[in-house]
């Protein structure tokens, strides 16, 4: 039977190599989380000026602003948060964005209608619900998609 030892040298190294790829990945999760926070200044906006002053219907004001929102943050995440990190050409790694960021899209439209929901206590709404509950049940989704999207992107978009 053959015994191989691990020196003691070996594991400080693979200790600092896990520590360093760990603080690796917050400092990119930090910087997808400023990129996601200008994007989604962007979401709110475009979606608050369509649907609040435009009268535009919120499921196609959800979907334009959301649009801008995605390729502003595909724009800064790949040359900022990831540093162009990737083997897939440019319009490739916008196209798999704009895959995970769809998949965000109907998760984000689902949290909000439940949350509507939820916070009304009707599922069937005429029109635009009230300006509170539509705009608490869209940052309780912002939460719950940015992790998503941070997710795909780091593990498909840009790998």
């Amino acid at each position: 039977m053959i015994e191989t030892k691990t020196s003691e040298s070996d594991v400080t190294v693979h200790r600092r190599r896990s520590a360093g790829h760990r603080r690796s990945m917050v400092h990119q999760f930090l910087k997808f989380c400023v990129v996601g926070a200008f994007s989604t200044v962007i979401d709110f906006g475009v979606f608050y000026l369509l649907a609040q002053w435009v009268g535009l219907y919120w499921v196609i004001a959800q979907v334009i602003s959301f649009s801008l929102a995605v390729t502003n943050g595909f724009i800064w995440n790949s040359v900022w948060t990831f540093n162009g990190i990737g083997s897939a050409p440019r319009h490739r790694q916008y196209l798999r964005f704009v895959a995970v960021n769809a998949v965000g899209l109907a998760l984000n439209l689902a949290l909000i209608k439940a949350g509507v929901a939820v916070l009304t206590g009707s599922w069937h709404q005429n029109g635009n619900p009230p300006r509170v509950p539509l705009l608490t049940a869209k940052a309780v989704a912002v939460i719950v998609v940015s992790v998503w999207n941070f997710a795909g992107s780091r593990k498909w978009t840009f790998r």
